[in-house]
């Protein structure tokens, strides 16, 4: 086991390597300066050491104006409200003139570069919920629409990057920006750096989240096939539904690839990132509960999906400036989860439930990451999203996860084959091919029922025909309307034999005159065991005197064998009785019954004839 999950830990080392370079900002040897009283100093941050800076500190903000820089060179009769960048709702409620979080304005920034003459690059991600952008006057791009109220203003999300060449090492910043829509009053500060510097940042990010994307669809995809062919097992399902919705969430976010390709409504785009994450996380939980069959409740799964439903419903009919209310609420329901599900899994890991380690580990990536999310959502100021890095090592691990099961099975599929094959080779020892295998079972089977058969319908010492089978056969004669008569034969002094030489000896003479009776029969009719030491002889013949003399024939053939053990030979009377349409097997039985008795009157080693109910005759 150890050796199976070794190379999962290598790829997340790699991977947690080279999150240095594509989630976390790099750490610079120097404390970065922050703007004061909208002035940032730079003239002393070397770039090429220490790379790109967040504009952090207090800007000038200007409500409910819009400024351009001509109207700073003439001069302003207003007086700024300096604000913290990167500002939230909490922040800006400290510095706002007013409580209302519908307005707009102008953002302001000095920038004091380093002497020299370089190109630089400036990304601005969200400035409220619209924004233009001005450096040293000149226009650098548009996002959304900017307005001085809800219905000349257009609200969007999107990354703009911007490379300019300053005329001077003083660098002016004025961003007009407005938000009648979220009212969240986010703004997240803007990073300058060198031209170089930021274009690797941006193909590093847009590299990033089209790596994750591509990944997490063809895991998505991969796992819905599975999941079709095998439907019984739902957890490729959950996990097909949680990538393909986080690598939507790929594209929205990050470097925001589709907002920038796409001109997606903020209707359509905003709802869509927080649907990615209400039913990813539900779709999660499930995963969970069916990869790790019975560690999880069912109320686990059903809890999750519902409220996955519901915040997914509500966040399509309420209004956006109250979605992060929402996903506050939802927050506490999911943080919830989350701490349920970790303690099942450290449960899980302390019964030895297999893969629960694996997904414990993944689990645990991403839940801290989502984490840092939350917390980053609400202040602005710890890490950025890490969540790509979460999903990273969680779609491995539990990919790994998931192909682990269905290898075991495939695995154990490859036993059960050898098995069989081992078990083949054997048959084939005894069998040239399985066909004459089959029909060798087969003739063993046929041959068992046929024993049975004959078994029910044989008597087990003489294997001779027994009651059963003699009733049968005389029904079938009759049927079949065919002349025949009935002989009773009773062995003399049977008794005798017994208490003088044993029952063993007594069976051995049943076995002896079975087979002289049926000898003597021959095709002229059969004989059964009709019970103790009596016989039922019956003779297909018409003529009476072939009859006479076929009895005589069995009786002398009994009579004139000399046995050997007990030095004398026996014999047996015969009772016959013919057989009359409409007569019942009980009467003609019973006739013959009779004249077997009269037999043993007079004297044994006789045939005597039942003709009618007046007459018989002695043979």
């Amino acid at each position: 086991m150890r050796n199976k999950i070794t190379p999962i830990f290598v790829i997340i080392a790699l991977i947690i390597l080279s999150a240095t370079t594509f989630f976390v900002n790099k750490r610079t040897a120097e404390k970065p300066p922050t703007a004061i009283n909208g002035v940032l100093d730079l003239s002393n941050w070397s770039f090429e050491k220490n790379g790109i800076i967040s504009l952090e500190g207090t800007w000038s903000f200007y409500f409910n104006r819009f400024l351009t820089h001509e109207d700073f060179v003439k001069g302003v009769d207003v007086m700024p409200t300096p604000i913290e960048i990167p500002s939230t709702k909490e922040s800006m409620a400290r510095f706002k003139p007013f409580a209302e979080n519908k307005f707009y304005g102008t953002v302001r920034l000095v920038i004091k570069l380093p002497e020299g003459r370089s190109t630089y690059g400036l990304r601005s991600d969200i400035i409220l919920t619209s924004f233009k952008l001005y450096i040293d006057g000149n226009l650098q791009g548009e996002v959304g629409k900017v307005g001085t109220s809800r219905e000349n203003s257009v609200p969007y999300y999107n990354i703009l990057t911007t490379y300019f060449n300053p005329e001077s090492n003083e660098v002016e910043l004025i961003y007009n920006t407005a938000d009648f829509t979220a009212e969240d009053c986010t703004i997240v500060a803007p990073k300058i750096g060198l031209a170089s510097q930021i274009s690797q940042e941006v193909q590093l990010g847009l590299g990033r989240d089209l790596f994750l994307f591509g990944m997490l669809l063809i895991m998505g995809i991969y796992h819905f096939g599975l999941y079709i062919m095998r439907t019984k097992d739902r957890a490729p399902l959950y996990f097909g539904v949680f990538c393909l919705l986080f690598a939507l969430r790929m594209l929205l976010v990050g470097e925001r690839f589709l907002p920038s390709h796409l001109n997606l409504s903020f209707f359509v785009y905003g709802r869509m990132a927080y649907l990615s994450v209400f039913i990813g996380f539900a779709a999660l939980c499930g995963f969970l509960y069916y990869t790790l069959d019975g560690l999880f409740p069912k109320w686990f799964v059903r809890v999750s999906i519902t409220l996955g439903s519901l915040f997914g419903l509500l966040i399509l009919w309420i209004p956006y400036s109250s979605a992060d209310r929402l996903l506050m609420i939802y927050a506490v329901f999911g943080f919830a989860l989350l701490g349920y599900a970790m303690i099942r899994l450290v449960i899980g890991i302390w019964q030895s439930v297999p893969f629960a380690n694996i997904v414990f580990l993944g689990f645990a990536f991403l839940g801290i990451t989502f984490i840092n999310d939350f917390i980053y959502q609400i202040t602005l100021r710890n890490t950025p999203s890490l969540i790509p890095f979460g999903v990273a090592v969680f779609t491995l691990t539990q990919a790994y996860t998931l192909s682990a099961r269905f290898s075991n099975a495939f695995t154990r599929a490859e036993q059960l084959s050898a098995e069989n094959k081992a078990i083949l080779s054997e048959l084939k020892l005894l069998n040239s091919n399985l066909e004459s295998l089959v029909k060798e079972r087969t003739s063993d089977l046929q041959k068992a029922l046929e024993e049975m058969e004959v078994m029910s319908k044989t008597d087990y010492l003489t294997k001779l025909p027994n009651r059963r089978l003699v009733f049968a056969k005389i029904k079938e004669l009759i049927e079949q309307k065919r002349s025949f008569y009935i002989g009773l034969a009773d062995i003399d002094h049977f008794k005798e034999i017994n208490d003088h030489y044993g029952h063993v000896m007594g069976d051995e003479i049943l076995v002896l005159l079975s087979s002289i009776i049926s000898t003597a029969i021959g095709g002229c009719g059969f004989v059964g065991r009709w019970g103790g030491e009596e016989f039922l002889i019956v003779l297909e013949m018409d003529e009476f005197d072939s009859i006479l003399k076929k009895a005589n024939e069995i009786r002398r053939a009994v009579a004139e064998y000399r046995h050997g053990d007990i030095g004398k030979s026996i014999s047996i009377t015969i009772g016959l009785c013919q057989y009359r349409e409409n007569t019942s097997l009980d009467i003609l039985i019973a006739r013959a019954d009779e004249a077997l008795y009269q037999g043993k009157l007079a004297g044994r080693n006789q045939c005597i004839f039942k003709a009618d109910e007046k007459s018989e005759n002695v043979v």
